[in-house]
């Protein structure tokens, strides 16, 4: 009997040393975890999550998609999720990031190169970068990153061609608009003519909004096109100047994602002129 309970023991300490990590291995349970990868803002974290295999990788955002860059004040939490991250990567200039003070090489910064990225072109760009560099730091899912990126170039391909036909089956395609300047490359992509673009609301004077609106009628500009991040109504005067539809678009895709967040901008022009 007692021969039988040291054996026990024995086999009980064994067990408990091998599920507690006692042979200096890694556990499974560990390298199964989510890894957190946190973005500046819902533009990174859509092309991310479209690159990652899923399952594996946990990607934030800390600006909200409604947000202006400039006015957001990054909180002390932010920046907590920062420093326990994987990785986190974010756009050239984006300031609230800059506050945070990290630098570490687990820290990507994208040059956008002046390019707006909710442009479906851009975005595609945005894939091809990124899935580069995302495979330096997990070359152990390159194989999963390159079939994420051919998989995504595909959908935006074909989704973003179906929307400028929309925009051209209305008939809108040449046609002349007044648009916030964070508005204009986007409102090119789909075929639209932005004769005229303005800033931020508080560089709007009224002595500017009669100017524009003297551009607007001049170059009969059907609507005035505003960009959420940058103020929902900053182009409203102008508008009402016209006796034109005023329209607000997202900068950033929402909740849903980038290609639902470019066909809502899309339904939203077309929607306006049919009223």
């Amino acid at each position: 009997m007692a021969q039988d309970a040291v054996l026990l023991a024995i086999a009980a300490t064994v067990l408990l040393c091998i599920l507690s990590g006692c042979s200096g291995k890694p556990r499974e349970a560990a390298s199964s975890e989510e890894r957190t990868i946190v973005v500046s803002d819902t533009i990174l974290s859509d092309i991310i999550t479209s690159l990652l295999p899923s399952g594996r990788y946990r990607v934030e955002a800390i600006l909200p998609p409604g947000q202006c860059p400039g006015h957001y004040d990054v909180k002390l939490t932010d920046i907590e999720k920062m420093k326990k991250a994987v990785l986190t990567v974010s756009f050239r200039g984006m300031s609230f990031m800059e506050k945070a003070g990290l630098d570490d090489p687990r820290q990507l910064v994208i040059d956008p190169e002046g390019r707006n990225w909710m442009v479906p072109d851009s975005y595609v760009k945005g894939l091809t970068l990124l899935a580069e560099q995302l495979s330096k730091h997990f070359p152990e899912d390159a194989v999963a990153i390159a079939r994420g990126k051919e998989q995504a170039i595909r959908m935006v391909k074909k989704r973003s061609e179906a929307l400028v036909q929309k925009v051209t089956g209305a008939g809108l395609s040449g046609k002349p608009v007044i648009a916030s300047s964070m508005q204009k490359e986007p409102l090119e992509w789909m075929g639209f003519r932005v004769v005229a673009e303005y800033g931020r609301q508080e560089a709007m004077s009224t002595r500017e909004i009669l100017r524009l609106a003297e551009i607007g009628r001049d170059r009969g500009a059907i609507m005035v096109v505003d960009n959420i991040q940058s103020g929902p109504d900053t182009g409203k005067g102008i508008a009402e100047t016209l006796r034109a539809p005023h329209v607000v678009l997202t900068n950033f895709p929402s909740e849903r994602g980038y290609l639902a967040t470019l066909q809502e901008n899309v339904d939203a022009l077309l929607a306006a002129v049919r009223e």
